[in-house]
């Protein structure tokens, strides 16, 4: 369909609800106004009330159809209308259902046919309209329970897969049949697929220790960071998170390209490198949010504090990649520096190296080891090339145990000259939870 690239949003656990016995309808609440950067939202009303109307604002977004009130159910016909206040223009618009991505449209007329189901209560359409000059502004359609019957859950679990050559490009001319993917070693149907760009937020962790102050790190570290916001999309939202001691939490994330270098610009070394805290941290802001969500990661040194020959964080290098792997954030790691093989940990465990290939290689990132500060700009501009060229593949488990457990995904294709970078797994629903 021309100028929509429908894509899978959420890598990892979300829930869909099928009607398996009884009566369902749902009818339409207004649609919310837009909202601008700075505006507050108006809250979602509770079910049976109507939808609150947040002030318009420098970009707006609305839906046609559709219509109000109306019924959710099978083939229905979505068209959007947004604007932007002149000379910006209008990007593109993301569409999500239930808090899942359903379509991007880059260009006029906005429309789709989505298939609702059959019975189908209590969905949530949200409309994020992104202008030329980084603003967003969204409208909500809700749809309100009138009678439920009996729902069973399904789960969705996304991955986002990057398939290289022998050379290390990227192959970008697969399609779904190429993929074969197993959890726990069962073969599992790939329902969803796509090769086709996601929205994503990334963190960008940069270590702002003492030590980057030597020959001029931080200034190289600096303007590698500001060369891959500007190579990323722009609907792709950032949250700048420099770390020393502690990890220094930007409030919230955001596309708007000059806060996030201007964010950028203010780092200063200063500390020791609390390494873990900040993948900790940092995975905990991701832990939630819509579309693809990954980590970039950049230290010089070990996790130790400045003045003592004792740790730097309060987490364990094993609690924070287990959070990384319940935020679903990929983990891209940046070594700055010569023989970090030799630089062991305080636990004389493991090298700087193996952590931070393990971070990445667990999460389906990737490890840059470049050796001079020099190198960062391209290393950067490598990782936003990555981000862009992945395909998205989504699958229902057949394992329906609710026990918490760890489950291992592969992902492999037919040519045996191509490698392919995914996620190690994820942690099924634990028990009583839905």
């Amino acid at each position: 369909m021309p100028g929509v690239r429908a894509t899978v949003a959420r890598m990892g656990l979300s829930r869909a609800s099928l009607l398996i016995a009884g009566v369902a309808a749902g009818l339409l609440a207004p649609p919310c106004a837009a909202a601008s950067p700075g505006e507050t939202k108006a809250q979602e009303p509770p079910a049976g009330a109507e939808a609150a109307v947040a002030p318009a604002g420098p970009v707006t977004v609305r839906f046609l159809a559709p219509a109000s009130p109306a019924l959710l159910q099978g083939p229905t016909r979505i068209t959007l209308e947004a604007s932007a206040e002149a000379p910006a223009r209008i990007v593109s618009i993301s569409l999500y259902v239930d808090g899942q991505l359903l379509a991007v449209l880059e260009k006029p007329p906005y429309t789709l046919t989505w298939d609702a189901g059959r019975g189908a209560a209590g969905r949530k359409l949200r409309a994020v309209a992104l202008d030329s000059e980084g603003r967003t502004g969204e409208a909500v359609l809700l749809a309100r329970v009138v009678r439920i019957g009996q729902y069973e859950e399904v789960r969705l679990v996304n991955v986002y897969v990057t398939v290289r050559d022998g050379k290390g490009r990227p192959a970008l001319d697969l399609g779904r049949d190429a993929f074969t993917l197993t959890e726990d070693g069962v073969r599992q149907t790939i329902s969803h697929f796509s090769a086709a760009r996601v929205p994503l937020t990334l963190a960008l962790l940069i270590d702002a220790s003492a030590s980057m102050r030597l020959g001029g790190k931080i200034d190289l570290a600096r303007r590698g960071a500001e060369q891959l916001v500007d190579d990323i999309d722009p609907g792709d939202r950032v949250l700048v998170l420099p770390f020393d001691d502690t990890l220094h939490v930007d409030p919230e994330p955001t596309a708007d390209r000059g806060r996030i270098k201007g964010r950028i610009r203010t780092i200063e070394p200063a500390g020791g490198t609390a390494l873990y805290d900040a993948v900790y941290g940092a995975a905990d802001r991701l832990q939630g949010l819509e579309g693809r969500r990954a980590i970039v990661l950049l230290s010089d040194g070990r996790d130790q504090a400045l003045s003592e020959n004792e740790p730097g964080s309060l987490h364990l290098f094993e609690e924070a990649l287990e959070h990384a792997h319940r935020s679903e954030a990929a983990v891209y790691s940046i070594g700055l520096g010569r023989h970090l093989e030799n630089e062991l940990d305080l636990r004389r465990t493991r090298s700087l190296r193996d952590i931070l290939e393990t971070l990445a290689r667990q999460t389906g990132g990737r490890a840059y080891f470049p050796e001079r500060a020099g190198q960062l700009s391209d290393v950067y501009r490598q990782i936003a090339s990555d981000l862009r060229q992945q395909y998205a593949l989504a699958y229902t488990s057949t394992n329906p145990a609710h026990d918490g457990r760890w489950r291992a995904i592969a992902v492999t294709v037919a040519d045996p000259r191509l490698t392919v970078e995914a996620r190690a797994g994820y942690y099924g629903p634990g028990l009583g939870l839905p």
